[in-house]
């Protein structure tokens, strides 16, 4: 009833006409949540700002919904640093997830050496499966709606997931990382790059990563079983690269 309600509120206030901008959601929120971060941000423009023009042009848009929208567990963005960094990444959240690829192939952390395997866990033996942290980035020149650059890391360890050049090829490492200040801003033109990929969704629960520093290049896992998390090429026949991410 209370979603309802409030989606009821959200149906009244999603086109607003203030001194000619018009504003409007065209796709519903996926949670009350959601709903609710709408309305208080289109109150706050509606009582706070008032146009130049007739209207505002991109990058005032996105400053305004830089200051209103952020969540308050997101970690805060000066406005000003925002506007004078624009090739820097930020880390705004973190969440917790349990990740499987399309063959419901668990991650299961192996030691000697240091990397990723996707195997098929029995009931038995599913304490062995790790999640991972996807940390969210966002960058005033990082415009691509369809895609959001992530670091990855395992859950408990200070282990990220990165990709740097080895040969002719990108490959996938874990990299121990203790002082997490280090990912917390990261210049889209530096070596820290390699913790980025860009997590892109197809459908309602299907999701490939693809590394932002060597672009057409997927972490993905092999059809075999019990064989280490790798990067391929998107047409490799050998690897999934979709992989299934479920919030815990």
């Amino acid at each position: 009833m209370e979603f309802k309600s409030a989606c009821i509120a959200f149906e009244k206030i999603s086109s607003c006409d203030h001194n000619e901008l018009h504003l409007e959601v065209t796709q519903h929120p996926h949670s009350l949540r959601d709903v609710a971060n709408i309305i208080v941000a289109l109150h706050r423009m509606k009582h706070s700002y008032t146009p130049r023009g007739t209207e505002f042009c991109d990058h005032e848009l996105l400053d305004i919904m830089l200051e209103n929208v952020f969540e308050e567990s997101v970690t805060p963005v000066a406005v000003d640093t925002w506007r004078s960094k624009p090739n820097v990444f930020y880390n705004t959240k973190v969440i917790e997830h349990s990740v499987c690829d399309q063959d419901q192939k668990s991650l299961v952390l192996h030691q000697s050496p240091l990397e990723l395997h996707a195997v098929i866990l029995q009931a038995a033996s599913m304490h062995l499966k790790v999640n991972l942290n996807l940390s969210t980035y966002m960058s005033r020149n990082f415009t691509d709606s369809q895609r959001r650059p992530v670091a990855l890391s395992i859950a408990g360890k200070d282990l990220y997931l990165s990709c740097s050049k080895s040969g002719s090829n990108p490959i996938l490492q874990l990299e121990e990382v203790k002082d997490h200040a280090m990912l917390k801003n990261i210049d889209a033109n530096g070596e820290m790059t390699r913790f980025l990929f860009l997590k892109s969704e197809q459908g309602l629960s299907t999701t490939s990563l693809e590394s932002l520093k060597f672009r057409g290049w997927f972490v993905s896992t092999a059809v075999e079983d019990k064989r280490p998390v790798e990067m391929c090429k998107e047409d490799d026949s050998a690897h999934f690269t979709n992989f299934s991410f479920t919030h815990l």
